[in-house]
């Protein structure tokens, strides 16, 4: 052999050792560790099954479900616990508890692979763990101030679309519970082993509590549904200003609102919270600003002939032959549109204005991110005599929410001014954040005021427009309105009529707006 055919040969012996040598490391690395190796090869064997999933719920103040209901139980049954001499009683037990054939669970069983079931009711046992299953409660209750999902699930109105991101999200108030199991290469669970089931909140209450009382809530509900039409009630608790119930009229099924996109009815809007001429409730608020302006005024007298002269026109009582002479407290009882206009002129449009705003009129857009109207009040304020008497009488370039105006009445009756709220707190994985109205609120009105404005509503009542709201259980106050809108229907004005007060009378509690 030549001296070059030995150097050629020497190389590729040298090669072939180095090769030799980086493939046994190599092979001694992977035995000593062999981690990476077997969590690929378990991960490749792993399987996950998704058992249940829900969006976040939403709870009354008292922590019942409202939109969304418990509709029996999901169970989740793992084959391989399942002793061999005991399959036919676990078919039998699985049967009973989902009312399927037991053939039906034989088959899945010897499949080997863990599977879910729909129950009746719960069922728990060495191969079974069992959830509750939720549905989306369809219907008209709350449906305004609740709102709709659209077919996506995407909150489109009310609670459901101002808290949609934090009730869809899993990191907010959603749960789901999921399964992972090793299987071998045909996917069945390996004996011997227990699947790890995840429970991401699913079982948790997480979600917003409103302030609203399921139980008032389905009493005001029965009300509306034998007596009104079209409108709406608000029921708010005085001194926090919590919404204890919110009704609108028509209804609708929050299961078919394609059904009422091209209504002319309007049954998807919340009328709780839209805008509408206030009429003679309003003058709660003229009161107000003159008793601030000076105490002793509701003892001046004005004398009512049927009409009352501004500018050009003649603005009619609705008594045609007058109140005659009458103090304050007798015209807001008998609501005289003469004493108030006269009232109004001398107050200013400016001053009524400044007032309103002291009792919230006009000032919010959202209660606890829920879209609303926001009241309309007159923008350009003018010394014309004709806006003072408009805005007198709760007429002109003035709207309210119902909402709006039960706060003006709780306003009046406390002295204090605090902004509405629907969301009493809400809860996530065992924390709570509130949002009720815990804070004093702002005095606007002298106490004196709000004394002499509270006899007034309770003497609408007892001798004035408002006797049919008396009570024979409880003591009552309000003031009534009838309020011209300016609109046509059917050749017809469109007439919003309202009543606002409280009760009970002699300790406000409630105060209600129809």
């Amino acid at each position: 052999m030549k001296f070059t055919d030995k150097k050629r040969a020497l190389a590729v012996y040298i090669l072939f050792l180095c090769a030799f040598l980086f493939l046994s490391a190599r092979i001694f690395i992977i035995s000593q560790s062999g981690s990476k190796a077997s969590k690929a090869l378990a991960g490749q064997y792993t399987r996950r099954i998704d058992i249940a999933s829900r969006d976040g719920f939403v709870f009354d103040r008292n922590g019942n479900m409202l939109g969304t209901v418990q509709d029996g139980f999901i169970l989740f049954v793992n084959p391989a616990a399942v002793k061999s001499y005991d399959t036919e009683r676990a078919c039998r037990a699985l049967s009973i508890a989902s009312g399927k054939e037991r053939e039906y669970f034989s088959e899945r069983i010897a499949e080997g692979d863990p599977f879910t079931v729909e129950s009746g009711r719960a069922f728990d046992a060495e191969y079974c763990v069992s959830f509750p299953k939720y549905k989306k409660d369809d219907g008209n209750f709350l449906c305004h101030l609740l709102g709709y999902k659209n077919s996506d699930g995407v909150g489109m109105s009310g609670v459901f679309s101002a808290y949609d991101e934090y009730l869809s999200d899993i990191s907010g108030a959603a749960g789901r519970v999921s399964a992972v199991y090793q299987s071998d290469a045909a996917g069945r669970c390996i004996r011997g082993t227990v699947p790890i089931i995840s429970d991401e909140h699913y079982t948790e209450k997480n979600g917003v509590y409103l302030t609203v009382d399921k139980e008032i809530q389905c009493e005001v509900e029965k009300i509306c549904d034998g007596s009104l039409d079209m409108g709406a009630v608000v029921v708010m608790d005085i001194d926090s200003r919590e919404l204890v119930s919110v009704v609108s009229r028509p209804a609708y099924d929050t299961g078919k609102v394609v059904e009422y996109l091209e209504s002319d009815k309007g049954e998807l809007i919340n009328r709780a919270f839209q805008g509408y001429t206030p009429g003679s409730v309003f003058k709660t608020v003229i009161a107000a600003a003159e008793l601030e302006r000076d105490n002793s005024s509701d003892l001046l007298t004005y004398d009512c002939s049927g009409g009352i002269d501004v500018a050009d026109s003649r603005i009619r009582c609705h008594k045609a032959e007058g109140h005659g002479e009458l103090d304050m407290a007798a015209a807001f009882a008998n609501s005289c549109n003469p004493y108030f206009i006269n009232l109004g002129m001398s107050l200013g449009t400016e001053k009524i204005v400044q007032t309103a705003k002291l009792f919230g009129a006009g000032m919010f857009s959202s209660v606890n991110l829920i879209r609303c109207s926001k009241g309309t009040l007159p923008s350009n304020i003018t010394d014309v005599p004709s806006d003072a008497a408009n805005i007198s009488v709760g007429q002109g370039q003035l709207l309210l929410t119902p909402v709006e105006v039960c706060s003006i009445v709780s306003t009046a009756v406390t002295g204090v001014w605090k902004k509405p709220s629907a969301v009493l707190k809400i809860s996530q994985s065992g924390e709570e954040y509130f949002y009720g109205n815990t804070a004093p609120g702002k005095r606007v009105l002298e106490e004196e005021t709000s004394e002499k404005l509270r006899e007034m509503f309770e003497k609408c009542v007892s001798s004035g427009t408002g006797y049919r709201a008396q009570s024979e259980k409880v003591l009552t106050a309000g003031k009534t309105a009838t309020a011209q809108s300016g609109q046509l229907k059917d050749g017809n004005e469109v007439i919003h009529r309202w009543f606002a007060g409280y009760f009970p009378a002699d300790l406000p509690q409630y105060a209600v707006c129809v």
